[in-house]
């Protein structure tokens, strides 16, 4: 019974790591531009995260871009035909994959990091941190600064997240662009 229930987790869990290694892994992600650049500008932009303004940008902007995005991935490999599809499954990319699995990985981080960023909105926005601190303090009196140094890096990776999310827009038109002028690898384009 117990197995019966965790074995969807199994399943997701699977894809989730599949995702990652199409993607490139954690080292991956940790070396492109894109991280980088986001973590820059987070840092740059402190007034969004020492007074977490991110929250209403986030809830703001993330559902829009979400909606665009899905939509986006869902019409390119609609257009895509199976001769294409089979064309980019024989071209090689980074990691060991197929081209195709390589700009689905692309677009699956895209949308996986906006979904990330609005979830990271909604569960810093509760109130069990602040709830968990007054219990504690009672037998730690640290605890209150200890709260606000986690609060204060819990702010900044939200807001991380969100300007992440917007960067990654470059990504996921540089991989439609990437699609567009890749040559097919038959030999069959001009015929």
């Amino acid at each position: 019974m117990i197995r019966r229930w965790f074995a969807p987790w199994g399943t997701l869990f699977k894809w989730l790591n599949r995702y990652r290694r199409a993607y490139g892994g954690i080292t991956g992600m940790l070396a492109s531009p894109f991280f980088g650049l986001a973590i820059l500008i987070t840092g740059l932009s402190y007034s969004l995260w020492v007074e977490p303004k991110w929250i209403e940008k986030a809830e703001n902007l993330i559902p829009s871009l979400l909606g665009f995005s899905l939509g986006t991935y869902a019409i390119i490999f609609s257009i895509v035909g199976g001769r294409i599809k089979g064309a980019l499954r024989q071209v090689a990319a980074p990691h060991g994959v197929s081209y195709l699995e390589a700009i689905n990985a692309v677009f699956f981080h895209y949308i996986f990091i906006q979904v990330v960023c609005l979830a990271w909105a909604f569960l810093y926005q509760g109130t069990w941190l602040f709830d968990l601190m007054k219990v504690v303090e009672v037998y730690e009196p640290s605890a209150r600064k200890i709260f606000l140094c986690v609060s204060l890096v819990g702010s900044f990776i939200g807001c991380f997240l969100l300007v992440y999310s917007v960067i990654l827009m470059i990504a996921a038109a540089l991989a439609v662009y990437r699609l567009a002028i890749i040559k097919d690898p038959s030999g069959e384009a001009g015929r």
